[in-house]
């Protein structure tokens, strides 16, 4: 009898083992799994951060797209009116507030970069 209960005693240890095995391996994977998601987070806010800026240029290049053209006709009406009346020429500073401002910000607003025009 006392043999027989040794042998169930071996035999539970080790079933003991190998689910501690188990449930370590378990656990290691789990670990993993957590560490994936907190890099795959801080990767997509890093890409969030990028397109969210590039929204804010393009909103800032759409502006003076704006004030370009705004510029073109003014000029092409004093060259049509010679001196007539002509329409005002709204500032750069016009169409960035009204198209930066449609950029959703995710973060604090940021200094717009200096870009001269030119005009010739």
């Amino acid at each position: 009898r006392s043999a027989q209960l040794e042998k169930e005693v071996a035999m539970l240890r080790e079933k003991i083992h190998h689910l501690d095995d188990m449930l370590k391996s378990q656990q290691r994977k789990v670990r993993q799994m957590i560490e994936q998601l907190q890099n795959s987070k801080t990767v997509i806010q890093a890409k969030d951060a990028v397109i969210q800026e590039l929204k804010e240029r393009v909103a800032y290049l759409e502006a003076e797209n704006l004030e370009m053209h705004d510029r073109i006709e003014h000029l092409i009406e004093k060259q049509v009116s010679r001196g007539g009346h002509s329409s005002r020429v709204r500032s750069k500073s016009e169409y960035v507030s009204r198209y930066v401002g449609r950029a959703k910000r995710v973060t604090g607003p940021k200094p717009l970069p200096l870009i001269r025009v030119v005009e010739t």
